[in-house]
């Protein structure tokens, strides 16, 4: 897969901080940070280069359709990538108990916002996006797969539901589509977690120090697989963290959203002698100059630079010989 052009790519970053009494939230201090530091990575020139008039940062939406109108923005304009993140407090709604992402100042549930909606606008037909990932970092996350990604389920998930069957017509109707991918904090019956005094959020401080650092042996670019693995491993460190949850379809497990910064080129070989390393011959190897006078002789592998040396060396030699014959 190729890696992915910042000038036909997008990014909307959502971030809710402020507490939701109405719901008994608490507020979530880490979520400013986390959202300023993703904008930061995510256009640096050393990770995406992404421009940072194709970033969209959404910060304390008070009602769902701030946010769907810069999705819906942003799903139109990208042509080759578009990524969404979201990170606050996420919650189950209804019978159904769907996932909803919660908004300034909600009082509520059903004012909270959607994420079937959400989904529904980034798939929408508008949208020229060849790959799509989305990274949810908030409670109930995995609730977004419910098992349509193909994710490892935690029970059997039976026969596909409706929505599986419209997103596998999705993806399989449309040709130019690469892949689709979403990334959450937790499964869709676990809470995320922001610890008292972090300075982020536990899964989006694991996300930043990979984009950051990189990973150690990988290849140039980071894909949303080893994202995931590096993400999963050191939070797997961190006694009682959530797991991360990974879905894809398509491609998606290849998407490439940022450089790797831990990468080492390999070592350039030898000058090339038609396609081969050049090998020289041993006599070929200069020797450097220690400032030591020409070797006279060698016996037994013991170099003799001095001419006096040598005579008497040969003399006591040929004495030996005699004796020997004797």
């Amino acid at each position: 897969m190729t890696v992915p052009d910042p000038a036909g790519s997008r990014a909307i970053l959502i971030g809710v901080h402020s507490a939701a009494d109405g719901l008994g939230m608490g507020a979530l201090p880490a979520v400013e940070q986390n959202l300023a530091a993703m904008r930061r990575l995510l256009t640096d020139g050393t990770v995406w280069d992404l421009p940072d008039e194709h970033c969209f940062s959404v910060p304390e939406p008070a009602y769902p359709h701030e946010v769907l109108d810069e999705v819906q923005r942003a799903a139109a304009e990208a042509s080759d990538t578009l990524l969404l993140y979201y990170s606050g407090h996420g919650l189950l709604v209804g019978e159904s108990q769907d996932l909803h992402l919660a908004l300034r100042g909600v009082h509520w549930e059903d004012d909270c916002l959607s994420y079937a909606k959400l989904r529904t606008r980034l798939r929408q037909s508008g949208s020229r996006a060849r790959r799509t990932v989305v990274i949810l970092d908030c409670c109930y996350s995995g609730k977004a797969l419910n098992g349509e990604m193909g994710a490892a389920a935690e029970e059997d998930q039976g026969d596909p539901s409706a929505e599986q069957q419209e997103l596998a017509a999705l993806v399989a109707g449309k040709a130019d589509i690469e892949g689709v991918c979403v990334l959450t904090a937790s499964a869709a019956t676990r809470k995320a977690l922001s610890p008292v005094g972090e300075r982020y959020s536990a899964f989006t401080g694991e996300l930043i120090h990979v984009l950051s650092h990189g990973v150690e042996g990988g290849s140039e670019y980071l894909d949303m697989t080893a994202i995931y693995d590096a993400v999963s491993a050191r939070l797997a460190l961190r006694p009682g963290m959530p797991v991360p949850q990974f879905g894809t379809r398509g491609h998606g497990a290849g998407i490439m959203i940022a450089a790797n910064r831990a990468h080492r080129p390999p070592e350039p070989p030898d000058r090339a002698v038609n396609g081969s390393a050049e090998v020289r011959p041993a006599h070929a190897v200069p020797i450097p100059d220690r400032g030591l006078a020409p070797v006279l002789a060698t016996y037994k592998g013991v170099e003799i630079r001095d001419r006096q040396v040598l005579l008497q060396f040969l003399t006591q030699l040929k004495a030996d010989d005699r004796d020997a014959d004797v």
